[in-house]
């Protein structure tokens, strides 16, 4: 048996050094009459993208036998690459053996660029292969680059514009128009970028706001040529790429409209899907409940008054606690360029509704931006007070003798305390409350009318006694659907959605049905979020509480 083994070892000992020479017979045929010797490729290779043209760096070998570098580039347009020959740098004039060449002329393809070396035979090393794209005119980062104005809005002979805040790749940028003599007129948007507002008192300087709301000409009786073009020139930088660019001038174009997402839900309310069709003849507007922004009011050309806190049903002492919000300096800067611009433009204000008191200066909001200069002293608001309580809608609630009412929560259902029937009697004080969820959750009542009937509106009342601390039971929207079936169902007012209602202690919401939802339906289902009121043992607490969706 060991004589066997050492046989086959013996064997395949034998077989190796035939394989092995026969191999390198194989090897010296194909390669001549020696080794062949490759020579040392260039490394650190980059491509860097500029203007129409693309930077090719890399780093030289030592390799003695190096005396050319080959540089090639090829597109998807390309049918075959575009090569270039550079003698390679020495190393006594080149101590970093870094060396740089740019490739002119190129258009808008992602181009594959290979480097390599080259001995004096032309034998040629390992490739480096990068990819580049140039910036052109059709680079989509030319139109994400900045231009310096976010927002603009024709107001008379006047231009409102909110600039944009400087960055350090924006090298300059100005807005040309002509005036009302035809005079060409530069206004240096860069210069104005990183505006401010301060109070100096307290022993330091307090910055209240960035200042980025501007009326153009900013002199007063001049006013701007519109039949004229508006440009924006600019330079600046993309980023990484190595050109500083100047970028074709960009002409504004004045029937842009961009709407905030509040603005346009509060006209979908008021005016249905087609409000836009409205803006050119609206003169008045009321603004009722948190507005993400007062801008839009600059879009309405024919715009003379607005109304605040109109529908505000609630009492004087929640005006602070309870008062709408959106931006300060937006809003009051946005009033003041229309009080500029709008003949006879006026502003009612009820119950202190928005720019109430700043907690840090301990000022009116009107009194302060006057103190730092955005305000003029012809700023002013005709002051309502509380007289709205004086004159709420006369409506008259629909008979709900008979009607069925239902509850997704079934613990507190049909007329036990705290039921869902209380919100049908027309009293406050009496108060619907589901049990409490440790989680968010929605709550369906619903209401049986038992016959078809015409609902014109819902008059929505808030439990009056949530001053002790438990106001987060007090919901602040509310979904109301329409169906004639028990089935199918469709939202009975154009919000696309819920409802705002009014969320004070007591406050009382009149919601009013579209004309054109005005139709005979027998049910009528309200939706209402939950919403955290406590924790106990860790544990979220979810509940509500309303007093009274009366339909009328």
């Amino acid at each position: 048996m060991e004589r066997r083994l050492y046989f086959i070892a013996w064997l395949f000992a034998v077989l190796f050094v035939i394989s092995c020479e026969d191999l390198e017979d194989t090897y010296d045929e194909y390669a001549g009459d020696g080794m062949i010797r490759y020579i040392g490729k260039c490394s650190e290779v980059e491509v860097r993208p500029g203007w129409e043209r693309l930077r090719v760096s890399w780093k030289n070998n030592l390799d003695a036998a190096i005396k050319r570098v080959k540089i090639s580039w090829q597109s998807e347009e390309d049918s075959k690459p575009f090569v270039r020959y550079i003698d390679r740098q020495e190393f006594e004039n080149n101590p970093s053996l870094m060396d740089t060449i740019y490739i002119e002329g190129l258009k808008d393809f992602v181009y594959t660029v290979r480097v390599s070396s080259l001995s004096a035979d032309s034998t040629e090393s390992l490739v480096e292969e990068k990819y580049g794209r140039p910036y052109s005119e059709s680079h989509e980062d030319l139109r994400s680059f900045t231009r310096g104005i976010i927002n603009f809005y024709r107001l008379g002979n006047k231009l409102a514009v909110c600039v944009d805040e400087n960055n350090e790749n924006l090298k300059e940028l100005v807005l040309n128009y002509r005036d009302l003599r035809g005079e060409l007129k530069t206004w240096n948007i860069k210069n104005h970028m990183d505006d401010t507002l301060f109070m100096s008192g307290r022993g330091g300087k307090y910055v209240v706001s960035r200042d980025y709301m501007f009326l153009l000409p900013e002199e007063e009786g001049e006013g701007i040529d519109f039949n004229q073009p508006l440009t924006i020139e600019r330079r600046g930088m993309l980023a990484g790429c190595i050109d500083e660019i100047g970028f074709t001038p960009e002409v504004l174009d004045l029937s842009e409209r961009i709407w905030s997402t509040s603005f346009s839900q509060l006209m979908v309310k008021n005016y249905g899907t087609g409000w836009e069709n409205e803006v050119d003849r609206i003169e008045t507007l009321e603004l009722d409940y948190d507005m993400s922004t007062f801008q839009d009011l600059m879009y309405f050309p024919n715009l003379k008054r607005v109304v605040l806190g109109k529908n505000r049903y609630m009492e004087g002492k929640y005006k602070n606690s309870h008062a709408s919000s959106t931006d300060e300096y937006v809003g009051l800067t946005t009033l003041q360029f229309l009080m500029d611009t709008h003949e006879g433009f006026t502003v009612e204000r009820y119950n202190k509704h928005y720019f109430g008191e700043d907690d840090m200066f301990g000022m009116d909001y009107v009194d302060l931006y006057r103190v730092l200069g955005k305000l003029k002293s012809n700023f002013s608001f005709t002051e309502r007070g509380v007289s709205n309580l004086d004159n709420t809608p006369s409506v008259t609630p629909l008979d709900t003798e008979g009607w069925v009412v239902t509850c997704s929560d079934t613990v507190y259902n049909g007329y036990k305390e705290n039921g869902a029937a209380w919100l049908l009697d027309d009293d406050a004080t009496t108060y619907f409350e589901p049990g409490q969820t440790l989680g968010a959750s929605v709550i369906e009542v619903t209401y049986d009318m038992k016959s078809e009937r015409v609902v014109h509106g819902f008059k929505v009342m808030q439990f009056p006694r949530n001053d002790r601390g438990d106001q987060n039971y007090l919901l602040s929207s509310i979904k109301i659907e329409f169906s004639n079936d028990g089935y199918v169902w469709k939202l009975a007012t154009n919000e696309d959605g819920a409802i705002t209602i009014g969320n004070a202690p007591g406050e009382v919401t009149y919601i009013n049905i579209p004309e054109d939802k005005q139709e005979a339906v027998r049910y009528v289902r309200l939706s209402m979020g939950n919403q955290q009121v406590s924790t106990v043992s860790g544990s979220a607490l979810f509940n509500l509480r309303l007093g009274s969706c009366m339909p009328y």
